[in-house]
């Protein structure tokens, strides 16, 4: 019986360890709550549509959907209608209107969501979304850039008010930089119209528009210069030449 006594004298430890182990064991395997997707202000283009089964479904209604600030959203289908509103967030839920999905996956490059028929996969979507002569942006629609075919679209008397250059700039020559730009569409000379540069007295312009052709004003005068037309439309014109951008607006 004493010998049963110190037995279990020598057990108690060992099972008190097992209890300790068995319960450390059990807390490592506990899963944490997982954290929902953070949805933050991105433009977003279906590329891919899966069914439930891993299988490829082919589709036609490609999705663009634009988060914006203060839980807005923008969804449009191809060739459907634009669908505006707020979202709501409950988890990884969420409820869109008439598309209600499940966010599964969300990094850099990549957005995936699912619903009771499919996987939707998304990229970033750095298109421009034209309807007519509108251009969708954050959800406005403003006016898309429309092709500049003929001198006559930009006639009148164009000044300076921004430029912007893809290279950083040491100096700027006044010689050279364009202040203003006057387009006639046709005179008696000849010309087309004339361009100023900074330090140019009025009158006296150093360049003179020789022709236009695919979208380039071909100017003479003060050496030979060619500016490719961005867009002239809303009453500004915009012109590119080399890695500096003008910016015009008739002001009256």
């Amino acid at each position: 019986m004493k010998r049963i006594f110190i037995l279990l004298l020598m057990l108690l430890p060992l099972l008190a360890f097992a209890k300790h182990k068995h319960k450390r064991h059990k807390h490592k395997h506990k899963h944490k709550k997982e954290r929902p997707i953070v949805i933050r202000k991105s433009r977003w283009m279906e590329l891919r549509r899966m069914c439930m089964d891993s299988t490829d479904r082919a589709f036609t209604d490609t999705m663009h959907i634009e988060f914006l600030d203060s839980s807005k959203y923008v969804l449009r289908r191809a060739g459907g209608f634009i669908y505006k509103g707020k979202y709501s967030q409950s988890g990884n839920d969420l409820e869109m209107g008439l598309f209600n999905p499940i966010l599964v996956e969300k990094k850099y490059g990549k957005l995936v969501m699912k619903d009771d028929s499919s996987y939707y996969f998304f990229a970033p979507d750095t298109s421009k979304l034209i309807i007519g002569n509108k251009e969708v942006k954050l959800g406005q629609m403003v006016d898309s850039v429309l092709p500049v075919t003929s001198i006559d679209q930009m006639v009148g008397h164009w000044s300076v008010y921004k430029r912007t250059s893809k290279a950083s700039l040491t100096e700027i020559d006044y010689t050279k930089v364009i202040k203003m730009i006057d387009i006639t569409g046709g005179s008696s000379d000849g010309k087309l119209g004339y361009l100023y540069a900074a330090k140019d007295p009025e009158g006296t312009p150093s360049w003179s528009i020789k022709s236009f052709t695919a979208g380039i004003l071909e100017c003479d005068g003060k050496g030979n210069r060619s500016f490719k037309v961005l867009k002239c439309q809303n009453k500004e014109l915009v012109l590119e030449e080399d890695d500096m951008t003008y910016y015009f607006k008739e002001f009256k």
